[in-house]
């Protein structure tokens, strides 16, 4: 399976999620154009369905990039972009809560601190 298969693959997971129960009536695409990988790895695709959601997206053999946008159950226009790369899946986008304080503090915290000897701190 190519990697634009996997990300539309998991826009499309992504997307049933947060409509829930509206997920069996996703309606037909209206718009489709992709191109498959080249000789070199690069891809393209873009879509837009009957019920709003659109996406489009790019890459090669090193990562994407895409966008996705769809209007949520409670009429709010959602739209989001993402990086996928060697660091990651990496969405960006209004909806898309912060990292809470208190865990990037956390993770400060490991990052500074030399992990413990399990087996030297146990012995009496």
């Amino acid at each position: 399976m190519s990697f634009g298969k996997i990300v539309v693959l998991l826009v499309l997971v992504h997307l049933s999620q947060c409509l829930g129960d509206a997920a069996p009536f996703l309606a037909r695409a209206i718009y489709y154009r992709s191109t498959p990988p080249d000789a070199f790895g690069h891809y393209n695709f873009e879509f837009q369905t009957t019920n709003g959601i659109t996406t489009k997206g790019a890459g090669n053999e090193n990562g994407a990039v895409g966008v996705v946008q769809f209007v949520s159950l409670e009429g709010i226009p959602v739209t989001f972009s993402y990086v996928a790369d060697a660091n990651g899946y990496q969405p960006t986008g209004d909806q898309i809560p912060a990292i809470p304080l208190h865990v990037v503090r956390q993770l400060e915290y490991i990052r500074t601190h030399p992990p413990v000897d399990e087996r030297r701190s146990r012995r009496w």
